[in-house]
């Protein structure tokens, strides 16, 4: 019988599914929560961005603009993670087909991160945000026959 996996992920926290009946999710095989993808911008940044002069006025200050999202880069890193753990269990063999749900933005950086060999093995990606919903209503999201 062929293992598959169901993947629900979001910015911070993902639970992998496995099943071989095709009709419903048997268990839980992991879930892995990323505590500094729920914390706020703010309490992400350490202090007050620097200053720097502004170069029409040596009066002027300016303050530096972070170059990047503190949300976005530590949901980029979340998926990163995930995307490992998806390409090692590829590479083992440890499922055969695997559906994905998460959100668009979420998909995207993900999407990113798997190998070809792990790409090869998606039945379908649906963009719907599901973490928080239990096994059977997972079920629910996915095709009938998987």
């Amino acid at each position: 019988m062929q293992k598959i996996w169901v993947l629900a992920a979001d910015n911070s926290r993902a639970r992998i599914f496995e099943t071989s009946t095709r009709k419903a999710l048997e268990k839980e095989v992991q879930s892995i929560v990323h505590p500094a993808s729920r914390q706020s911008a703010q309490d992400m940044l350490s202090d007050r961005p620097g200053r720097t002069v502004h170069p029409s006025s040596s009066e002027q200050r300016k303050a530096y603009a972070p170059s990047t999202d503190p949300k976005k880069y530590e949901a980029q890193q979340f998926a990163r993670s995930i995307g490992e753990i998806i390409n090692k269990s590829a590479l083992e063999k440890e499922f055969e087909k695997i559906y994905i749900l998460a959100p668009p933005s979420f998909l995207g950086m993900l999407r990113t991160e798997l190998s070809p060999q792990a790409r090869e093995k998606i039945g379908t990606e649906i963009d719907k945000n599901v973490t928080q919903l239990k096994m059977e209503e997972i079920r629910q999201y996915l095709p009938d026959y998987l």
